[in-house]
């Protein structure tokens, strides 16, 4: 069954295409990707993330639980705010990028993607049914994705828009710190975070979902709609535009970010002790926390001690080309890898991507090729961002 968000309805009648994207059928684009890209870049847009998984963790044991199936310290940061952290299988490969928000009073709100949300639920909940058959637990898991109603407003203008709409400066909040606010009597949670490396903050609320996959549970939208057309509404002086997911991967690439499904996954790779991808490949080693146990730890100090197969990449293209996922990555007539995410960069106008390649030819300034349609095209491996930082991004030079 196709998942939808709360406001499908309008981005069926705005979007020029919608498609399937890990299994929720969710807006492409409405004008184009590039003009929604480079109106993030320089202004500001709006994305529906309501396709995001929201799982809760309530109860004393909460963080105990946290510390142990996720690999940051969940611990450090107070009420109410976020921690960028991964969760692991037992063979240290990724089964998701999250963010987990301690909300105060042993309440912990974990955002995962879209396709893992389901997958991490059952992993969750198979573990904590282990810990019960040996031991009382207090922990109630929920997963309320489909009831939460995520917006994301990003670029240089949010910073605009937040203290038109709540009176809070974003700048004012640290990264991934977040606020409980109201918008015209309707409660939200606004973070500062997003997925585009450019300022701006996210919305998190509760609202009846019409496509709920259960029946009991459907209605009628009466929140999400109008925060929608309200921020719409009060960002039309800031030149807002709703983006699709075409702009929300072209931003993530710029900035060099990872995608789950493409950089970071399992494998499930059951006959070895070390799966793939693990963190040490990907180059997300500042998400574990090795002063305390998590669950994929061995595996990786085992992978860390004997050497890493692969290591994740950033390279531009100095040939015309546009690099795809899955395309072969050359180095001196040799195949060193392949080509995770690929893109034309609305904003450099040059084609630019991510591969896992070789650990000895992962690092900036090495000269590679990429096989495009049986043609080995020049590239160079650069450092992320592909954008110059002092120009472009959240701490651009104002």
């Amino acid at each position: 069954m196709v998942k939808r968000v709360h406001i499908f309805d309008w981005h069926r009648e705005h979007a020029k295409k919608v498609e399937e994207f890990a299994g929720w059928e969710m807006p492409i684009w409405y004008s184009s990707i590039k003009e929604e890209h480079l109106a993030v870049r320089n202004g500001v847009g709006i994305f529906d993330v309501s396709h995001m998984g929201e799982i809760f963790f309530r109860g004393k044991d909460a963080l105990e639980f946290l510390q142990y199936v996720t690999t940051n310290d969940i611990s450090r940061p107070p009420a109410i705010s976020g921690t960028y952290t991964l969760v692991l299988n037992e063979r240290g490969a990724v089964k998701d990028e999250t963010l987990v928000f301690n909300m105060g009073n042993d309440t912990y709100m974990m955002v995962c993607d879209s396709d893992a949300f389901e997958k991490l639920d059952a992993w969750f909940n198979a573990i904590k049914r282990g810990i019960e058959k040996f031991d009382d637990i207090d922990l109630e898991i929920e997963n309320k994705t489909y009831d939460m109603a995520m917006f994301s407003i990003q670029g240089p203008k949010a910073r605009d828009l937040a203290k038109d709409l709540f009176g809070i400066d974003i700048n004012n909040l640290w990264w991934f710190q977040a606020k409980e606010v109201e918008l015209d009597g309707i409660r939200m949670l606004l973070s500062r975070s997003g997925y585009t490396s450019e300022n701006g903050f996210e919305v998190y609320f509760e609202d009846a979902n019409p496509y709920h996959p259960d029946p009991s549970k459907r209605g009628e939208p009466e929140k999400a709609l109008y925060v929608w057309k309200t921020i719409l509404e009060a960002g039309e002086q800031y030149g807002i535009r709703p983006a699709g997911l075409g702009a929300r991967d072209t931003l993530r690439l710029e900035a060099g970010y990872t995608l789950y499904g493409n950089e970071t996954k399992e494998k499930q790779l059951l006959s070895t002790d070390i799966d793939e991808v693990t963190p040490l490949q990907a180059n997300l080693e500042f998400a574990l926390f090795w002063d305390k146990e998590f669950i994929g730890k061995e595996a990786l100090l085992k992978q860390r001690e004997h050497g890493l197969p692969s290591k994740m990449v950033h390279f531009k293209m100095v040939d015309k080309g546009i690099p795809r996922e899955g395309y072969k990555v050359y180095a001196n007539g040799q195949l060193i890898g392949e080509v995770t995410s690929g893109t034309l960069s609305p904003l450099l106008g040059i084609g630019i991507g991510i591969a896992f390649v070789k650990p000895e030819y992962a690092r900036p300034g090495v000269e590679i090729e990429v096989d495009i349609r049986g043609d080995l095209k020049k590239a160079l491996t650069v450092a992320p961002p592909f954008y110059d930082p002092k120009k472009y991004g959240a701490f651009r030079e104002e």
